[in-house]
């Protein structure tokens, strides 16, 4: 049985998880952008292995509102939970910091595995991010 842990201080790890899932495996070519140097990096290791990964921040400077992204999980352990503990634990550390609500910007295909979580579609595909549509979903505390 795996053990996890939760890490707020691993950004390098977090950082190679979303090449390897984002950049190699789903062909995405500008997976790093100006927000990764001020969002929360949550990465989750099993057994000292950094396997996933998520990251939240806040919709503007001022917002109750924070944003959830960037969720991947290695190949080789998906089907775990995984996901779902970095999307809980960016729910709890907006919490913590006052937010009454999360979004994320979800790939469409994804659509019912965040529903699954408690959020709720926000409006229509609204562009395809290289290539691939995405859906804005939200969840009120």
């Amino acid at each position: 049985m795996a053990n996890f842990d939760v890490r707020y201080d691993a950004k390098d790890d977090a950082f190679a998880i979303r090449t390897k899932v984002f950049v190699e495996e789903q062909g995405y070519e500008d997976e790093f952008d100006d927000i990764d140097a001020y969002a929360e990096h949550i990465t989750i290791f099993s057994d000292g292995e950094a396997v996933g990964c998520a990251r939240c921040f806040p919709e503007s400077e001022s917002s109750r509102c924070y944003i959830v992204g960037r969720v991947a999980t290695l190949p080789e352990f998906r089907g775990r939970g995984i996901g779902r503990m970095l999307v809980k634990e960016c729910e709890s550390a907006a919490s913590r910091k006052g937010a009454l609500s999360m979004r994320l910007h979800a790939q469409a295909r994804l659509e019912g595995w965040y529903e699954g979580m408690g959020y709720k579609r926000v409006g229509d595909v609204d562009y395809e991010d290289e290539g691939q549509p995405h859906i804005w979903m939200e969840k009120i505390f």
